[in-house]
């Protein structure tokens, strides 16, 4: 089922997977430090081992889970806005790195956090490839 051009539907359903998938990313992926699959409205439905820390903590997952979910509104509506068609990431550069907050389908976004000093360059590239693992995994 495709979501819209250049659009295709992630079909994991287990956050089990998903979230192996995730650590892979960060694992093999250079200069990808998080990597959070969260639904649109916020909700964390797997991470990278790091992100997730101890069950009872109010992890770095959680967090970004609720704040990917404004980040991607306001996207939408700034694209709306200016009649540039959908969302298709949204990047923001700090001083010691940057964070992605990236539509992988109509209900899922990914978060992606950079390590310290990787540039909005390598960073974009790096979070492509993260974005391509998920949509297309290995069987």
């Amino acid at each position: 089922m495709n979501s819209g051009p250049g659009r295709r539907d992630v079909l994991l359903s287990d956050p089990a997977i998903v979230g192996r998938l995730l650590q892979q990313a960060c694992d093999e992926i250079d200069g990808i430090e998080h990597a959070i699959m969260t639904s649109r409205d916020g909700l964390l439905i797997a991470a990278n081992k790091e992100s997730t820390g101890d069950d009872t903590a109010d992890t770095l997952a959680d967090r970004a889970s609720a704040m990917a979910a404004a980040g991607a509104g306001i996207g939408d509506h700034f694209t709306q806005l200016v009649s540039h068609g959908r969302l298709q990431g949204s990047i923001f550069e700090a001083e010691q790195g940057c964070v992605g907050v990236f539509p992988i389908s109509t209900t899922l976004l990914l978060v992606v956090t950079s390590r310290t000093s990787v540039s909005m360059g390598r960073f974009s590239v790096a979070a492509k490839r993260t974005l391509q693992l998920l949509q297309s995994p290995d069987p």
